[in-house]
């Protein structure tokens, strides 16, 4: 068996040597484990560091910051190429505690409809769940589910995503659409829309070290209100006409709450974007017919 690590760098340093590490030190009986980095031209000498000390890694040192969406396809496109049996897209601030591949890859073997499988992600501490995966977890789970092997969830995000190459076949690599936020949110409403399930394996434990944030009120909207937007437009289990009306009502709503004309502004570069959303959504439903 074959699993290829994917990680994008862009100035991580900080937590790097962590990160490659656990990889590293992730030693499963019967798998061949990989590191795949991409190098989206740090600054702060992350290449060097990866080159110098993971040599067994193959870097890709781009001479832009192509973004989270090109430069994961890039790793996507290396392991379909080669054969890999699984990926695991891990980011840069983020790593596996013992024994966590080993429990995801029984996981996967044992339940072979999942298209994602993710540890539980947790803070720097090592208790605490990650916020966003927390409040995930909070919706998905019932009491009774807690035990289980598997718990089913529509979504989790990408710091952590066990995928077969298989499912990469079938759904695609990530959509061009998306640069920067959300491509694991369409990946995800495409799995599910080809049959796959997501879910989360409690037994398998990870770190995701969600550095301190300032963000601009702009890049909040930008976040909040036209990513949000632009993956329900993308949605392909919604019909497009439903996703449109529910954007024209989530527009005023979200100018209210930030105080805002930058989200009509950004609605005109949705509007844009609806040659391109009509696109996406045929090439998924014509896979499925295949």
């Amino acid at each position: 068996m074959k699993v290829l690590f994917i990680i994008v760098s862009y100035n991580g340093m900080a937590w790097l040597e962590r990160c490659l590490g656990s990889v590293a030190a992730s030693s499963v009986p019967g798998t061949q484990v990989d590191l795949f980095v991409v190098d989206n031209d740090s600054t702060d000498g992350s290449a060097d560091f990866v080159e110098a000390h993971f040599p067994q890694a193959r870097l890709t040192r781009c001479a832009e910051n192509l973004g989270f969406t090109a430069a994961n396809n890039l790793g996507f496109a290396y392991a379909m190429r080669k054969g890999y049996d699984y990926v695991y897209l891990l980011n840069q601030d983020a790593w596996l505690e013992e024994g966590a591949l080993a429990a995801l890859l029984d996981a996967a073997a044992a339940h072979p409809d999942y298209a994602v499988l993710s540890p539980l992600q947790l803070q720097a501490d090592g208790l605490t769940l990650d916020p966003k995966f927390g409040k995930l977890m909070k919706r998905a789970c019932k009491s009774d589910e807690q035990a289980r092997e598997i718990i089913s969830v529509p979504f989790v995000m990408a710091a952590h995503w066990l995928v077969p190459v298989k499912a990469l076949q079938e759904i695609g690599t990530f959509a061009e659409l998306f640069p920067l936020y959300g491509q694991d949110d369409n990946w995800c409403d495409r799995a599910r829309f080809h049959g796959w399930k997501i879910g989360v394996v409690p037994s398998a434990r990870a770190i995701h070290d969600r550095a301190a944030r300032t963000e601009s009120k702009d890049r909040l909207i930008e976040r909040n209100y036209y990513n949000t937007a632009l993956v329900r437009l993308a949605d392909i289990n919604r019909p497009l006409w439903l996703s449109w009306l529910y954007v024209c009502l989530f527009t005023p709503v979200q100018a209210l709450k930030y105080r805002s004309r930058a989200p009509f502004r950004l609605f005109s570069a949705l509007c844009r974007h609806n040659a391109e959303l009509r696109a996406l959504r045929q090439t998924t439903n014509q896979c499925s017919n295949l």
